[in-house]
């Protein structure tokens, strides 16, 4: 639990998780409209306020579950269900009913953007044209699109 906060910092920091937005947050707080950004700016370096705004983040991402994993999942999910072939229907006049035409649709603007969210993903990395790991104190860098390695020494 943080330390207690005056009633002027709790309601900044309120206001602040609202939009995130510290001049703005200042002045619904009650600061001054012309100090505001550097009161965001003083406000938002106070571990106590941090804190704070912390612990009530966690507490919704808790509440929705929702996580990394969790979007990651989802994504794979929607492109999953994008890529499903479906028949093409057509309805037929003479019976009227739909009838399958023999051809198959996908939907490709979801499934692309699926891919892209799963793409950026910290673990998957293939949008990255490096990736940087440390390894007992040198740092490793490998070369995506070549798969070179390079190390500092």
């Amino acid at each position: 639990m943080t330390k207690k906060l005056t009633a002027k910092q709790l309601l900044f920091a309120t206001e602040y998780l609202k939009d995130h937005n510290g001049t703005q947050s200042a002045i619904r707080a009650g600061y001054s409209e012309k100090t505001a950004g550097a009161q965001a700016s003083r406000l938002l370096t106070n571990v106590n306020i941090l804190n704070y705004i912390i612990e009530q983040t966690d507490k919704v991402m808790e509440k929705a579950k929702i996580d990394a994993g969790y979007v990651l999942t989802q994504a794979v999910k929607v492109h999953e269900r994008c890529m499903q072939e479906e028949p093409v229907m057509e309805l037929n006049y003479e019976t009227k009913e739909m009838e399958p035409t023999g051809e198959f649709k996908f939907e490709h603007t979801g499934a692309n953007k699926a891919l892209e969210i799963i793409g950026k993903h910290v673990d998957v990395q293939c949008f990255k044209d490096q990736i940087e790991l440390t390894h007992r104190k040198k740092v490793i860098i490998k070369d995506m699109a070549g798969g070179k390695f390079a190390a500092n020494d």
